[in-house]
């Protein structure tokens, strides 16, 4: 069977790529607002693919925002139910004079299909429907097959946790098949084992009720800059690690085996400044580079504002100042915890003479972890290594995806991930693409492992 769907699809790649095309022309970008009415046609797209695939009870779900998808095919009533996840929303387009071409007339150079959403993560939605439907046409996926495709991933998934709950039994699963993952460049795959959590706020400092001069007041009056500079400063030790107190308490240390892992994957740290364009790297002491973006845990400050920042001169002692922050969580870490963490930090060390508050934004995430050795991961393993000839690098990332963790709270369910997209891809950025023959690939990998998960047991 899964023959026989590796073969269908072999012969309607051409129209696996008229479809990327006709999704990438929609222009999604869920916060928008101009774009709203696009992304409910998104919506309604991957509905009317989804019931011409082959799958059942297929609806639009309403939310507060942008409404979630829903199919099934639930067939194979003593296997494993496998909840295929991707996101049908996109980020802006801007700044659009640095696109080689337009980012929603979608274009193929040099093997590579350029436009917005194209790897991130429409080639995710495509591909998944395309899978299953070859399976369905040629005997069927093995297990029971779901789908959950969101509009509101790229604002942060907003709508998603409330939806879910309410839905639960609707999405119940044993497994979650993230389609919204990617692989490590065109012809090297990987498998995905942590994501970074995600605590994110500002804090405020405030001194006199208005502006002063500094003439008048100089050396009087607190300067709310300088207190908050004194704020950030003790934020972190001079040897690059985080000083707030508690912070590392419930940090789970990597063991050798995970150390071993992540240093067979090819860097070079000696490149690596010079690539961003500064002298030398830094951060958490005893630990690489890749190490000190996968799996440990960090304090960015993202913004700053206060005072006079017009042209020439204006001298005066600021009445407010202000910082953007956010933190990079690792498993056990628990965004609300490093939050009540940060307020008592900020209370210690403000100093006299003004009144400081931190306040925290909704955009979040618990981090997540999976071990390699998870059956569900194996078998994306075998496969990757089969489809891509080569074995799959093990790696964490140190972004976020909120939906994760919400799966394992309100399902139960662990999640895998799989996709198209590659580091190179321009995520987020302008000439974003994904590698035609990757778009292929990824059909075959999701044709090649959903019979194969028919292997993992149920769920209670």
């Amino acid at each position: 069977m899964p023959t026989d769907a590796i073969h269908y699809l072999a012969g309607r790649e051409d129209v696996l790529l008229e479809e990327l095309k006709e999704i990438v022309r929609i222009p999604s970008q869920s916060g928008t607002p101009d774009s709203y009415p696009d992304v409910r046609r998104a919506a309604e797209w991957c509905s009317a693919r989804m019931k011409r695939a082959g799958l059942e009870n297929v609806a639009i779900l309403e939310t507060g925002l942008h409404p979630i998808l829903y199919g099934d095919w639930l067939h194979a009533p003593e296997a494993p139910t496998v909840l295929i996840y991707a996101h049908y929303d996109v980020q802006p387009a801007t700044p659009l004079d640095l696109w080689e071409s337009p980012p929603f007339e979608p274009e193929v150079r040099d093997g590579r299909l350029y436009g917005r959403g194209s790897a991130d993560d429409k080639s995710g939605i495509v591909t998944t429907i395309a899978a299953v439907e070859a399976l369905i046409a040629t005997g069927g996926p093995g297990v029971n097959v779901k789908f959950i495709f969101e509009g509101e991933e790229e604002i942060g998934s907003p709508s998603f946790e409330a939806s879910l709950e309410k839905e639960r039994k609707r999405f119940a699963c044993d497994l979650v098949l993230s389609a919204d993952g990617g692989q490590w460049s065109a012809d090297q795959p990987c498998v995905i084992l942590g994501l970074r959590g995600m605590c994110v706020g500002e804090i405020h400092v405030q001194g006199p009720r208005g502006d002063q001069h500094s003439g008048l007041h100089g050396g009087a009056l607190m300067n709310p800059l300088e207190a908050l500079a004194r704020i950030l400063a003790a934020v972190r030790r001079p040897d690059g690690k985080i000083a707030i107190e508690g912070f590392y308490d419930e940090v789970v240390d990597p063991t050798p085996a995970d150390r071993a892992a992540i240093a067979r994957v090819p860097f070079d740290e000696k490149a690596f400044p010079g690539e961003l364009g500064v002298p030398e790297s830094a951060g958490e002491p005893g630990f690489t580079i890749l190490e000190r973006s996968w799996i440990r845990p960090t304090f960015e400050v993202n913004g700053i504002w206060g005072g006079h920042t017009g042209p020439g001169p204006k001298t005066i002692i600021p009445s407010a100042a202000h910082a953007k922050f956010s933190c990079r969580l690792v498993a056990n870490q628990n965004p609300d915890r490093i939050f009540e963490q940060i307020v008592a930090h900020v209370g210690r060390n403000a100093p006299g003479g003004v009144v400081a508050k931190v306040t925290r934004e909704e955009v979040g995430a618990t981090p997540y972890s999976i071990a390699a050795s998870h059956p569900a991961n194996r078998i994306v393993s075998e496969v990757l290594a089969e489809v891509f000839g080569k074995a799959p690098y093990e790696i964490r990332t140190g972004g976020s995806i909120p939906v994760v963790p919400i799966f394992k709270r309100i399902l139960g369910a662990p999640t895998v991930f799989t996709g198209s997209g590659t580091n190179d891809s321009n995520l987020h950025a302008p000439n974003e693409f994904v590698y035609v023959r990757n778009i292929h690939r990824g059909t075959r990998v999701l044709a090649k492992v959903l019979p194969r998960l028919a292997r993992l047991p149920r769920a209670g």
